[in-house]
């Protein structure tokens, strides 16, 4: 990856330091997941699977120093140093995996995030949890198709290999499966006024950078390069983005108008009594926010007039 390939050149003191972390935990780590993964191979088999894959990673240095940043470098604290995927061919498939991996180890709570029901806006679908290990520590879980892992190792050009149903296509197959992002274009351009190109907007969405933010609570919230405490409220709930009154970022009183960073923990503070206003329409990156203050905008030009 290009971050673990400058990490040591952009931040050598912080490298040295998350390059010992995981050292004094990789042996350890790997012993953990070599026994994980035999025991839910041996299961796996029993319940009659024939065909999976199982494979098991380290985090990346960089990212692993983005969670520790998080954490205040206390590595016992990150559940997901250490990952095992699990990739099936049907989603009926990865919700009895998931049983049959609550049912061996103890999940760890609030850690289960299900982004097949709920995929990700950039479409990445996959069951992530977090298990006890019985012996002091904790490894995340990934469960998913083998068109989901296509999609999210290779992007977009993997919907060019896989149809609906996930099997493959022919090179001259056609291109049926809808991107959720598209869809998201779709919508914005009903609701748009301007004229502006679609072209522009597939460019925007495609290579426009993100960045990735936590709620309180751990809940991961991807939003665009430069998104505010406004995309933020709104990407959560709409209520929540209409009546949204302050912002603290990392523990710190913000301005709505905030820029977001990579790994920023954001709360929204709310007040019945607060509504959008045109001037957010300045700042806000995202087309779910921007759309619904248009809309609450317009609903109140239409009151009034």
């Amino acid at each position: 990856m290009l971050e673990d390939a400058s990490f040591p050149y952009a931040y050598p003191e912080e490298h040295k330091k998350v390059v010992a972390l995981r050292k004094t935990k990789g042996k350890e780590t790997i012993k953990k997941l070599e026994k994980i993964y035999r025991l839910l191979e041996k299961e796996l088999l029993v319940r009659g699977f024939k065909d999976y894959q199982i494979d098991y990673r380290i985090k990346y240095l960089y990212s692993l120093h983005a969670k520790l940043l998080l954490k205040n470098m206390n590595i016992d604290e990150i559940y997901d140093i250490s990952a095992l995927r699990v990739i099936v061919k049907t989603v009926n498939e990865c919700y009895q995996v998931l049983g049959i991996i609550h049912n061996l180890w103890r999940p760890i709570p609030g850690r289960l995030k299900d982004y097949i029901a709920n995929p990700k806006p950039n479409g990445y679908q996959s069951i992530h949890t977090s298990i006890f290990t019985g012996d002091g520590g904790a490894v995340e879980i990934q469960i998913r198709t083998e068109q989901m892992h296509h999609e999210a190792e290779f992007g977009i050009a993997s919907h060019l290999i896989y149809d609906e149903q996930g099997k493959k296509k022919s090179e001259n197959g056609k291109l049926t499966k809808d991107l959720a992002w598209i869809n998201e274009l779709i919508e914005w351009q009903k609701h748009t006024r301007t004229n502006a190109p679609f072209a522009s907007l597939v460019k925007d969405r495609l290579f426009y950078q993100r960045i990735f933010v936590f709620t309180p609570k751990g809940e991961v919230v991807e939003l665009p390069q430069d998104a505010t405490p406004i995309d933020f409220a709104y990407a959560i709930h709409s209520d929540i983005g209409h009546h949204a009154s302050g912002a603290k970022i990392n523990d710190k009183m913000s301005a709505l108008n905030t820029k977001l960073k990579n790994g920023d923990v954001v709360f929204i503070i709310t007040n019945k009594n607060n509504r959008p206003t045109a001037k957010w329409l300045d700042f806000v990156k995202t087309t779910d926010a921007k759309r619904h203050i248009k809309n609450f905008l317009d609903k109140t030009r239409a009151k009034n007039s």
